[in-house]
Formats: C-alpha cells, sequence, structure tokens
C-alpha cells in the first residue's frame, strides 16, 4: 500500500473543501432524485417544477395600492399533485378574457380571492366562467390569490374594478383565511410582517407594511429562486415544508367558528366601504360566504355554523344580500364534501364551482336562471 502524500496545511485545507464539497454534491444529487420521486406521488399535496423559467412572479406585489396582483398580459404554468393548469392575464392583470371598460350593462364585477380565482382548474370551470356562460352577463373576475382579502378587495374595487362600467358587484368572502388577511399581528407572527399589503389599524383606518417596490420579482434573488422553482423538486418539497410549519397553527381553525369581534369589524368595514362605492356608481351588491375543509368538519362534529347566520342577519340589516353557502353545499352532497375540494388542495374542484353556481345563480340572476335555455343544475350532475 503506497504511503499517504505529505501535504501542506494549504494542502490539507483543499483537500477538507474539496472532500465537503464531493459529499455536498453526493448529498444534494441523492436529496433531489429522492424529492422527484416525492413530487411525482399520486395527489401530491403542493406545487411541482413546471420546467419553464418565469421571472416575473405571477403572482407579486406589484400594486401600490392593494398589494399582490398579476402582471399584465401573464402566462403561468401551474403544475401540482392534481392539476397541471396554465393561467393567463389579460391587458388588466385579470385571470380572465380581455375585458373593456366601457360595456353595455348588465355587467357584474366579481371580487375575491384564489378561490374566485380558480387555483388549479381551467378557466372555463371556474364559478364567473359558469355563471357567464349560463346568463349571458359578463363576469369580470378580479379575484387573485397570494393572500388576499376583504380589506384588498375593497380597495382594489375603488381603484381598478370600480373604472369598469358594472350594475352589479360580487364579493365572495372566504373565512377561512380572509380574517387574517387583515390582521397585521397575525403576519407578524408568521415572520411576514415586512411583506407590502395593507392591514386595518385598531381605529380601522388603513396603514401599510414593508415598502413597496415596483420592480417586485425582478431581482437577481428573484430570477435565482425562479431557475430553482422551474427545474429543482426540492425546492416544492421545502416550500411544502415551510408551509406545513408555517400553517401548523392553523389545522383546526374554522373561520366560520373561531373569528372574534375585532375579525367581525374589520370584515364590516370593508363591506361597508365596498356598498357605498357601489352606490356612488348606481351599482348592487351581493356577498356570498365561502366554506372551506375545516367548516365541514365542525359542521358535522359539532353542528356549529356561527357565522352564516350573523352575516345574513347583518346583511338584512344593512341591504346587503347576504347567501352563506355552507349549508346548501352540505345539503347537496354533505356526505360527500370532499367532492367539493382538489385532492391534492384546498380550493374548489370542478365539481365544487358546478356545485356553488347551482346555488348562486337563481340567487343572483332569477330572471336568467327563469329563461328557458338556461340549465344550471346540469353543471353539477356532470361534475360528479
Amino acid at each position: 500500500m503506497a504511503p499517504e502524500p505529505h501535504r501542506t496545511l494549504l494542502g490539507k485545507i483543499f483537500y477538507a473543501i474539496k472532500l465537503i464539497l464531493i459529499n455536498f454534491l453526493i448529498f444534494a444529487v441523492m436529496a433531489e432524485l429522492v424529492c422527484i420521486i416525492a413530487v411525482h406521488w399520486k395527489n401530491w399535496p403542493s406545487s411541482r417544477p413546471n420546467y419553464h423559467v418565469n421571472y416575473n412572479l405571477f403572482w407579486t406585489d406589484i400594486n401600490p395600492d392593494f398589494g399582490v396582483w398579476h402582471r399584465a398580459n401573464g402566462v403561468f404554468e401551474h403544475k401540482g399533485g392534481c392539476y397541471d393548469v396554465t393561467y393567463y392575464t389579460n391587458s388588466f392583470g385579470m385571470r380572465d378574457r380581455p375585458r373593456s371598460l366601457h360595456a353595455p350593462l348588465p355587467r357584474t364585477v366579481i371580487l375575491g380571492d384564489s378561490m374566485m380565482e380558480g387555483l388549479g382548474i381551467d378557466a372555463p370551470y371556474r364559478l364567473s366562467n359558469i355563471m357567464e356562460r349560463d346568463t349571458g352577463i359578463e363576469q369580470l373576475n378580479f379575484g387573485t390569490g397570494g393572500s388576499f382579502g376583504p380589506l384588498q378587495y375593497a380597495i382594489l374595487y375603488k381603484t381598478m374594478a370600480s373604472n369598469f362600467d358594472h350594475n352589479l358587484v360580487i364579493v365572495a368572502v372566504l373565512p377561512d383565511n380572509d380574517f387574517h388577511d387583515m390582521d397585521y399581528e397575525y403576519w407578524k407572527s408568521i415572520g411576514e410582517g415586512q411583506r407590502y399589503r395593507p392591514y386595518y389599524a385598531p381605529d380601522l383606518s388603513v396603514f401599510y407594511a414593508g415598502h413597496f417596490d415596483p420592480n417586485e420579482g425582478n431581482s437577481a434573488w428573484d430570477r435565482t429562486e425562479a431557475f430553482m422553482r422551474a427545474y429543482l423538486a426540492s425546492y416544492h418539497v421545502g416550500q411544502y415544508i415551510y408551509t406545513r410549519f408555517y400553517w401548523r397553527n392553523l389545522h383546526k381553525y374554522s373561520g366560520y367558528n373561531d373569528f372574534n369581534d375585532v375579525d367581525l369589524a374589520r370584515l364590516y368595514k370593508s363591506l361597508n366601504d365596498i356598498k357605498a362605492i357601489a352606490g356612488a356608481h348606481d351599482a348592487r351588491m351581493m356577498v356570498f360566504l365561502i366554506p372551506r375543509a375545516t367548516d365541514f368538519i365542525e359542521l358535522h362534529q359539532t353542528g356549529r355554523n356561527r357565522l352564516g347566520p350573523i352575516m345574513e342577519q347583518w346583511g338584512m340589516k344593512n341591504g346587503i344580500p347576504v347567501k352563506d353557502l355552507l349549508p346548501e353545499m352540505d345539503a347537496r352532497d354533505g356526505a360527500n364534501w370532499h367532492s367539493y375540494f382538489l385532492p391534492c388542495d384546498g380550493h374548489w374542484s370542478v365539481k365544487g364551482n358546478a356545485v356553488a353556481a347551482d346555488i348562486l345563480e337563481p340567487w343572483i340572476y332569477p330572471q336568467a336562471h327563469a329563461a328557458p335555455n338556461s340549465s344550471p343544475s346540469s353543471h353539477a350532475s356532470a361534475a360528479r
């Protein structure tokens, strides 16, 4: 056996660094291979690499008024454990077909978050697209993901959506996270307090956290992250682990039942502001509540639904029709409520959108629903 060559101190240091780098590379390659297998499991509960670099993030904090929004004329391929969808935005940044500021009435503006945007499903199967197809009434979809709540709905409506001709505004409230999206202390508690977005102060005035950057998503780090997102399975596994830790205290949270008086005051404030803006544009306003899995579980285990009756009563007092989807969706197929959601994600499935359309269309558009050529009840059957 040949004797080990004599090395200087510097040579020993370089040798040690080389060994560390080689072992790190071997570990990284093995970890990536394991992650590739993981993200291709059936119903993997997070995103996957799409092998297409998109330097400008699809959802990013680029709007100075309400924070997160889509880039105009954007394209993003979103891959997950149970979906592979390409999103497109129009010239206004809406995930919607091209729209004009001015058009004959009737026309509806829809405000909401990722549930209304239709995360994880193709646009033709979204609630807004179904209602537009059934009624012939334009449904201008201003929904967006990226942690978007009622205060932002109100600001978006005031600064953007109200500029479009319309005679009805529909607000989709998602209690599951809408209360938290208006709570600065909550966002600080999870380490996101410096993100650029508006919040309500204790006196219900509006303040902004973070620093606005009109070039958000285009820094060197953003480009590096975009590359990792596009090509590395380990990036998506890491994101999933972070998300599990991020929501660790919310897995049993039911927005329908676990809110407080401050949460309600913020929601009332945002909805009243939307009503005032709608009135200035001679538009009506309607609100509906969207249940998530934890709300169905709570309903079945304890029978509780605190928020629905409270909001419906508040709506009657304030001249704002409010529809709670939880009891009617449960009555349609409560034993199989899981089918309302994507199996790898908490957003509505094609069936969830179809059932919601069946419930909401006769409530929002009773005349169109009664027309001979309209048959929305076929949607839920086709989605089963």
